[in-house]
C-alpha cells in the first residue's frame, strides 16, 4: 500500500490543477485500507472516519480519501483521476456539503413517467452535442431540460444541485486522466460513462446519473468553445449558471452580425441598383440570407426563371416575402 501510494503522488504532480478548473489546487490524499490509513509519510489506525472515497476534514485541513481493497490490483492512473475527484469536492467546499448533501431530496424525486421520457431524451442530445460538437444539439438539451423543470417545479432543484457537485468533479477527474493517459480517457468514456449514460436502468437513479449528465454537460461546452467557469460560491448550479448566462444571446449576437456583416461589406463596396419588378422561382436557402426587406443571394437567385449568379442583393417589395422590386449588383458585374 505504502508503495501504490508513493506512485500515486508521483502521479498526481504530474496534473496541472489550473488547466481542469481556475484556482483548482490538490490537498493531501489517504489511501485507506482494511485497518490502517496511509497518509503522506505515515499511518495510522482506521477509524471511524475512515469509511468511504470522499473528501473530509481531517487535522484542521480537507483531506481526500480513497478506499483499497487489493492495492496490487489498482491502475494508479485512474486510482489518481478518481482522487482528483475527490480533491476537487475539498475545492468546492462547503457548498457542497451544505446545499448538496440533502440526499432525502433526491430520494423524493417524483415517479413522473413524462418526465423521465424528457430526461433520456435531453441525454441523448447532450451526447449528440459532445460527439458531434454541436451548438443546435446544446440548445435543444437545454430547451428540453427547461421544459422538464417546468414540470416539475422546485422537485428538480436537487438534481441540479447534484449534477453540479458531483457532475463537476467527475468532470475533474476525467480532464486529469486525459493529462495522465489520453488513451484510458478515451477508453473509459466510451466503454463506460457514454453506456452509464444510455443505460435505462441507471436514468432512474437521479443522482447517479448525475455524475454523468454533469461531467458531459462540462466535456460539451469545454469542446464548443463556451466559458462555464464559475465561482463555486456563485449559489446556482451548472445548469443554472450556462442556461441563465448570455451563452445564447452571444451566439446570436455573433450570427445576427456575420449576417450583418454580409450585407455591409456587399453595399460599401462600388454598387448599383436595378429596378426589377420579378418573383423568385430558385434560390439556394443554405447560402441565402434576409435582413430588412433584403436578400443576400451568396451563389445564385431564379427571377421568373431567369438564373442570375451571386453575389446579389435582392430588394423586396414590402411585406412580401418573394416579390423582388429590385436588384442590387456591383459595379463589376
Amino acid at each position: 500500500m505504502r508503495a501504490l501510494y508513493e506512485t500515486i503522488k508521483a502521479q498526481l504532480a504530474r496534473i496541472d490543477f489550473e488547466a481542469i478548473w481556475p484556482g483548482f489546487t490538490p490537498v493531501p490524499f489517504a489511501l485507506v485500507g482494511s485497518d490502517q490509513v496511509y497518509l503522506d509519510g505515515r499511518e495510522i489506525p482506521k477509524g471511524d472516519g475512515f469509511w468511504a472515497n470522499t473528501s473530509m476534514e481531517f487535522e484542521g485541513a480537507a483531506l481526500a480519501t480513497w478506499c483499497v481493497d487489493k492495492p496490487e490490483t489498482e491502475d494508479p492512473e485512474l486510482l489518481a483521476a478518481n482522487i482528483v475527484h475527490e480533491m476537487f469536492h475539498a475545492f468546492q467546499s462547503t457548498r457542497w456539503a451544505g446545499e448538496g448533501g440533502d440526499e432525502f431530496a433526491l430520494m423524493a424525486y417524483p415517479d413522473d413517467l413524462t418526465a423521465y421520457r424528457i430526461k433520456a431524451a435531453e441525454i441523448s442530445f447532450l451526447l449528440n452535442a459532445y460527439t458531434n460538437s454541436d451548438p443546435a444539439a446544446l440548445t435543444d438539451f437545454i430547451n428540453l431540460r427547461k421544459s422538464r423543470a417546468a414540470i416539475l417545479g422546485d422537485a428538480i432543484i436537487p438534481e441540479l444541485i447534484s449534477e453540479e457537485g458531483e457532475g463537476t468533479a467527475e468532470y475533474a477527474g476525467l480532464e486529469a486522466l486525459k493529462q495522465l493517459s489520453h488513451e484510458k480517457y478515451e477508453k473509459l468514456i466510451n466503454e463506460s460513462h457514454i453506456p452509464m449514460l444510455t443505460d435505462p436502468e441507471k436514468l432512474f437513479s437521479v443522482r447517479f446519473i448525475s455524475y454523468f449528465t454533469g461531467a458531459f454537460l462540462c466535456l460539451t461546452l469545454k469542446k464548443l468553445g463556451i466559458d462555464f467557469y464559475h465561482s463555486l460560491g456563485d449559489p446556482r448550479p451548472l445548469f443554472e449558471v450556462i442556461s441563465g448566462s448570455d451563452t445564447l444571446a452571444e451566439g446570436f449576437q455573433r450570427h445576427y452580425s456575420n449576417k450583418k456583416a454580409k450585407f455591409d461589406d456587399f453595399l460599401t463596396a462600388p454598387h448599383k441598383v436595378i429596378e426589377k419588378n420579378a418573383k423568385i422561382t430558385g434560390f439556394d436557402p443554405m447560402n441565402m440570407w434576409r435582413l430588412g426587406n433584403q436578400y443576400y443571394c451568396a451563389r445564385f437567385v431564379n427571377l421568373d426563371g431567369e438564373g442570375i449568379p451571386g453575389p446579389v442583393i435582392l430588394n423586396l417589395k414590402p411585406g412580401s416575402t418573394s416579390q423582388v422590386v429590385g436588384i442590387v449588383l456591383h459595379l463589376s458585374k
